[in-house]
Parts: C-alpha cells; structure tokens; sequence
C-alpha cells in the first residue's frame, strides 16, 4: 500500500492529487488530500485525519509520497521511510511562498527523502523508493540536523522582518 498525504494546509495541491493516477497499482492507494478534491481510483480518499490514523497509514505503507511539510516528512520517517515528497510550490498557487522547496532540496542532499520536483518522475520514484525498513525513531539526528539547517535562512528571514513589522505597526497606530 502507498499512502498518499497532502497536509492540513489551506490550498488545494492538484497537482500532486492528479499525479497519482500514473502509478504503479494506484488502487493500492491511501490518500490523505486536504482541501482539495478527492482522487477517484484510489482505495481510500479521505480530506483529513486525525493524527492516531495517520500514524497507523505511516506505519502500515510500503511507500509514503508526501507535501514537504516538516511533520509529514518526520512521521514517515519514524515509520521507517524513505518519502517520496513532492513540495508544495508559490508559482502554482500550492503555498504562500517556496520555503518547502527549499528544505525538501536539503533533505534530498542528505538522503533524507526522496525529491519529485515535477510530477512526471512521482511514478519512477515511487518505483525507486525502498520500502518500509526499520522505524528511525527520533534518533535520527542526520535528519534532524538536515532540517535545522534547512529551516535556518527562514527563521532568520521571520526574525529579521520582526522589526520592520513593529516599525509598520506603530505607523499605523
């Protein structure tokens, strides 16, 4: 089984849902999609769930494809999986900005994840993706490392743009 999730975030990601009907057994799919519109020709297609159902989706799938959000990408890994993610882009409409880009680029530096920066390669990267090993737990510092690096140029972006909003705010008032 591969499980399929999109995250909690507002904006539809179409482009990631509509890929899915180009893989290997799409029958044999769990997909989480949000916002959006559910995928037909899947096994299950549910908009959200709670956290003890996702964790048992993760657990029990050969394969995990997911939206670079951190939470996502960390419960596949204590799963034991390598993830196929696919991040969320601006220039599509998928997120505010490109900061999933940016740390899914990172991950997949490190091994961490498995990259799918255009949705014609999710069906060969699925195929390439290892199944399930042995759950990582949160032992797995390289991948925690990975991402305080990665999220480092945001939050110094968040906190340098801090006194510009004070700045901002008290113009206002």
């Amino acid at each position: 089984m591969i499980f399929v999730t999109v995250g909690t975030h507002q904006q539809p990601f179409s482009r990631l849902l509509d890929a899915l009907a180009q893989l290997p057994g799409a029958g044999d799919l769990v997909v989480q999609y949000g916002h959006g519109r559910p995928p037909s020709g899947v096994t299950q297609a549910v908009s959200f769930l709670p956290l003890t159902e996702m964790t048992r989706h993760f657990e029990q799938a050969d394969r995990v494809v997911t939206h670079a959000g951190v939470g996502s990408i960390l419960s596949a890994r204590r799963a034991g999986h390598v993830p196929v993610v696919v991040p969320r882009l601006k220039r599509h409409g998928e997120h505010v900005d490109d900061h999933q880009l940016e740390l899914v680029r990172r991950l997949a530096e490190t091994g961490h994840v498995i990259a799918v920066l255009d949705t014609a390669a999710l069906a060969d990267a699925v195929i390439a993706a290892p199944t399930r090993g042995t759950p990582s737990g949160l032992a797995d510092g390289g991948l925690h490392a990975a991402l305080r690096e990665a999220l480092a140029p945001a939050r110094a972006a968040s906190a340098a743009q801090r006194p510009l909003q004070l700045r901002n705010q008290r113009l206002r008032t």
